[in-house]
């Protein structure tokens, strides 16, 4: 029987001459009593699970294929559009090995608890509450890896035995041991990647997905592989968002063009799910996500500030008729 993984913390270490800080977790012994302290066992993980996502009415990864498309730009704004609607709305942060939906927010300081079994979220403005590695408690500022160790012998470091240090086995313990509350929309910023969605799919199959890709044809063939991944996996795709579609220019009051176009569009077609929004480009999106400042906010009057509160509206319709059917289903 495995061991029960318990609290995340943070320890460093050496490897190959570098300073790498490793994930290390409480683990209990067969037949020790892993529900000491409030831990679950190896026997109810799943069951606490269920029990910690039981009060999230819905749970909406965003994917790309590959970097540099703004996702997390676009992830972090979408959930500003849709707290200013008024719904109760949570961010995880699942880019474990470069996080910014803190510094997105405008969190610059978030709180390190103590090493305990519970997570508490960070409170992002409109009363988002994300979950982020960020939350984890420093020992010193050497940086993070997250790494799978599954095909090869956990390494030794300071006489303790490294466990559970993968990618999805941390993710998972995210899920699991934050605090995460009674939410209508849990946001999940995925990593770039293919991979990325049947990660997430085995810790939360529940959860659908929005693709972003930008006009090339380049990124649209990645994005159509996400898709057709996502449909192995039973993952729901909501729709993809064509980011970068455009350049917004403000002096002259128009959407000028920035990339090649009409890759996107076949692909969604192809895959059978909605092209939602083809986006511009607009200078003051990146300008605001770097001061921490929400978009949304600062230049609701743009088009695209716009287009992303119909993006919002998109996805929270989706996401309750989707509710309303399993409930009608149970």
């Amino acid at each position: 029987m495995p061991a029960a993984a318990g609290p995340l913390k943070r320890e460093a270490s050496g490897r190959r001459g570098a300073s790498v800080t490793h994930i290390y977790m409480r683990v209990f012994k067969d037949g020790e009593n892993s529900t000491r302290n409030g831990l679950a066992g190896p026997s109810d993980a799943a069951s606490q699970l269920a029990a910690n996502l039981a009060a999230v009415k819905a749970v909406v990864a965003f994917g790309s294929a590959r970097g540099g498309v703004g996702k997390s730009a676009i992830t972090v704004n979408l959930a500003a559009a849709l707290a200013q609607s008024g719904r109760k709305i949570g961010v995880i942060d699942a880019d474990l090995n470069s996080p910014s939906i803190h510094a997105m927010l405008g969190i610059r300081a978030p709180r390190r608890p103590a090493v305990t079994e519970w997570i508490e979220p960070s409170a992002g403005p409109l009363g988002i509450r994300v979950v982020s590695v960020e939350l984890v408690p420093d020992i010193d500022s050497t940086p993070v890896s997250f790494i799978e160790f599954d095909d090869q012998p956990p390494p030794q470091s300071n006489g303790r035995r490294v466990v559970e240090v993968g990618y999805a086995k941390t993710l998972r313990q995210l899920f699991e041991q934050t605090r995460l509350g009674a939410l209508d929309l849990l946001l999940v910023d995925l990593p770039p990647g293919i991979e990325a969605v049947a990660r997430l799919n085995g810790i939360v199959p529940q959860a659908a997905l929005m693709i972003l890709t930008h006009p090339s044809a380049l990124s649209a063939r990645a994005a159509r592989t996400m898709g057709e991944v996502a449909a192995a996996n039973a993952t729901a795709v909501i729709g993809v968002i064509e980011n970068m579609a455009g350049f917004s220019c403000e002096s002259c009051h128009s959407v000028r063009p920035l990339m090649p176009q009409g890759s996107v569009a076949p692909v969604a077609h192809d895959l059978g799910i909605p092209l939602i929004e083809r986006l511009p480009f607009d200078p003051h999106l990146a300008e605001s996500t770097d001061r921490g400042i929400l978009f949304v906010r600062e230049y609701p009057d743009t088009p695209l500030a716009k287009q992303l509160s119909a993006i919002a509206q998109a996805i929270d319709h989706a996401t309750r008729v989707k509710t309303s059917a399993q409930t009608v289903t149970a």
